[in-house]
């Protein structure tokens, strides 16, 4: 299960960071946001860390060391869970239209699977097994 999940979490950070980084005019319209160069700039930086982290979840997907498993799996779920916290604010506070509704799914379903899989990485370090 950690391999699958650090896979789908590496091809959508890829998705969404190649449009980030490439297409950021198009990748904000639905909610609204007029991209301006400044805007511009700051959504490609997101865009290249999102594939960089990419790389890092598709390397470790078929990494055995429970220790080198956790540090991935935990640090996306930060990323997960922080960046919940913007979108749920930005659309309670109407700074994004309700059309922003989906990234809070997006990072709700990632958020989960990335704790399930750190569960299982840790019960299985615990029984000396991956967990995968």
């Amino acid at each position: 299960m950690t391999r699958w999940v650090l896979i789908i979490g590496a091809v959508l950070a890829w998705i969404f960071g190649a449009m980030l980084l490439f297409a950021p005019g198009p990748f904000f319209a639905p909610i609204g946001v007029v991209v301006t160069d400044k805007i511009a700039a700051v959504a490609q930086a997101q865009g290249a860390i999102l594939v960089g982290l990419g790389f890092i979840n598709f390397l470790a997907r078929d990494t055995v060391d429970p220790v080198a498993l956790r540090a991935v799996l935990v640090g996306n779920l930060v990323v997960q869970l922080l960046s919940l916290g913007v979108a749920v604010r930005a659309v309670a506070l109407g700074i994004f239209p309700s059309q922003g509704a989906p990234s809070i799914v997006i990072h709700v379903v990632l958020g989960a699977l990335f704790a399930l899989a750190l569960r299982r990485v840790q019960a299985g370090a615990g029984a000396g097994t991956r967990g995968a």
